[in-house]
Formats: C-alpha cells, sequence, structure tokens
C-alpha cells in the first residue's frame, strides 16, 4: 500500500509516518530523515516514544490516546531526539484509521522556526531590560524607577524615598581613574541592592547617585532602621588592585504619608534633605516627613 505511494511521498519535505496500535513506526517517507534525523529504516519497528523528548512523552501519549479515540489532530506539537542528540521541534497532523488499526500522520520540522522565535524572544528581553536599567551597575535606572513610584503613589500607601549620594567619590574617580571609580559603583551597587525587600526598588539615575523607593514605610523609626542597614552595607572598604577604599554616603529619607503626593516633591524634598545631611557636622543621614 505505502511503496506505490513512495515515489511521491519522497518528494516531500514533510514525513509521512504511519505508526499500529503497539505505537510502532510501520512506514516512514524519505523526509523522515530530514525531520527526525534518522534513516527511515532505523524507526521502523520501534516505539515512536523511544523518540520522543522524555518532557514531552505525557503529552504526547494523551493526544496519540485521544486520535484513537476518533480525534483528528490538525497542529500538535512536541519534540523529537536526534539521532546526533539535537532536539527537534515538530508539527504533527494526523488521523487514526479503525480498520486498519493504524495512525497516519505528517510530521513537519519546525525548529528552525521556533530557534529563531526564541532569538527574537531574547533579544527583546534583552532590549527591554537595557530599556530599564543601567548598563554600568546593573541596577534599574531613573525610568524604572520613575515607573514602579508612579505604581507606588497610585495605591495611596505610605512610602519613602531615600536620595543615596556616594561621598568623595568624584575625588576618588580623578585620582585613581575610570576604571577604579567603575569598580566602586558596581561594588556599592550590589551592596546597596542587598539590603532592600523584594518589594522595594533601588536605581541608579546618574554619576554617584541612587535613589531607593521603600513601600509600606510610614513611620520615622523604620525608615531609620532602614536607611542604616544601607549605611552598614557600605561600612566595609572595598578592595581591588591591593587598594582599600573606605565608601561612605549621605542619604535623605523623605517619608510620605499625604493622599496623592508628587514624586517630583518627594525626589527633590529627599535631595534637600540629602545635601544637608552631607553638610552636617554629626550626622550622615537625615529623616524628613512629607
Amino acid at each position: 500500500m505505502f511503496e506505490a505511494l513512495g515515489h511521491y511521498m519522497d518528494l516531500l519535505m514533510d514525513a509521512i509516518c504511519v505508526v499500529n496500535t503497539d505505537n510502532e513506526f510501520v512506514y516512514i517517507s524519505a523526509g523522515g530523515e530530514r525531520v527526525f534525523g534518522y534513516p527511515p529504516h532505523e524507526m521502523i519497528g520501534r516505539c515512536m516514544f523511544d523518540f520522543v523528548h522524555p518532557d514531552d512523552q505525557a503529552k504526547t501519549l494523551k493526544v496519540v490516546n485521544e486520535i484513537v479515540a476518533g480525534e483528528a489532530k490538525i497542529h500538535f506539537e512536541n519534540r523529537y531526539i536526534r539521532k546526533n542528540g539535537d532536539v527537534a521541534h515538530i508539527v504533527w497532523s494526523a488521523r487514526y484509521s479503525p480498520d486498519d488499526g493504524i495512525r497516519i500522520a505528517v510530521a513537519r520540522d519546525v525548529t528552525a522556526h521556533r530557534q529563531a522565535e526564541n532569538q527574537r524572544e531574547e533579544l527583546l528581553e534583552q532590549l527591554q531590560h537595557s530599556a530599564h536599567h543601567d548598563s554600568l551597575t546593573g541596577l534599574p535606572n531613573r525610568s524604572y524607577f520613575y515607573r514602579q513610584a508612579e505604581l507606588l503613589l497610585a495605591s495611596n500607601n505610605p512610602l519613602a524615598v531615600a536620595y543615596i549620594d556616594l561621598n568623595h567619590f568624584k575625588d576618588v574617580n580623578d585620582r585613581y581613574g575610570h576604571a577604579i571609580g567603575d569598580e566602586i559603583l558596581r561594588s556599592a551597587a550590589r551592596r546597596l541592592k542587598s539590603q532592600i525587600r523584594n518589594n522595594d526598588t533601588i536605581a541608579r539615575i546618574g554619576g554617584d547617585e541612587f535613589v531607593a523607593l521603600f513601600a509600606d514605610v510610614g513611620d520615622e523609626e523604620t525608615a531609620k532602621a532602614i536607611v542604616q542597614k544601607l549605611h552598614e552595607a557600605l561600612k566595609s572598604p572595598i578592595q581591588m588592585d591591593h587598594l582599600s577604599f573606605g565608601i561612605t554616603a549621605s542619604v535623605g529619607c523623605v517619608i510620605s504619608r499625604a493622599p496623592h503626593p508628587s514624586l517630583e516633591t518627594l525626589l527633590q524634598q529627599a535631595d534637600t534633605v540629602m545635601y544637608k545631611a552631607k553638610h552636617h557636622p554629626t550626622t550622615t543621614s537625615l529623616i524628613t516627613l512629607l
């Protein structure tokens, strides 16, 4: 039956497959080698599940049972393991012939298409990440910070905004060069990020300036504890190239408990308080209520 059509089937880029009730291949057209990576004679007589990707075997068996029950499948996708170990993404159309006790299916290799889709998705994710993150430190950037802040402000829950400025960073950067300065910024960013909660945000907005957004912080004691953790994170000297750099920061923190506060007002207030802290003789952080 199959041999009579063999010369025509072999012209197809897709593979024509016939499987018996024991799930064994009884016929595969020449296109099978392009699709599965095996010469047809190496697959005929073997169970199809010998070739199905382990993670796709359960869903494939479910579809097989549905086909045998009389449901035609026009578009079903699973993965096979090719002879060389590569993973093939395959789209199937299949129907069961109860009179002959066989399933007849057409298999199309869509591996290149899936790989291109994955590459596009990865590129899109990279572009989205780059658009919202600082390239030097990996922290969120100003754009991302503003978006998160506006969402939090819309909730009308208490929040705190902290403006963080590294002390004497310009002097270090001028003396030791940008390579050292950049590494100090990266190290400071990692340390600051390690001290914030999952629902908080810390961003680098330029130079040696960072801003942090703390959700559900409406009292001075909680804000003080958070700011102290930021100071502690920077306390240990940063070691590199046989040099040791002691880094401190000035922090201005504004607690907002008023309804519908302006983000610009909060940032301006935090910036003002930070500069007061920078020039204060006895403290490196100040906290105020808005």
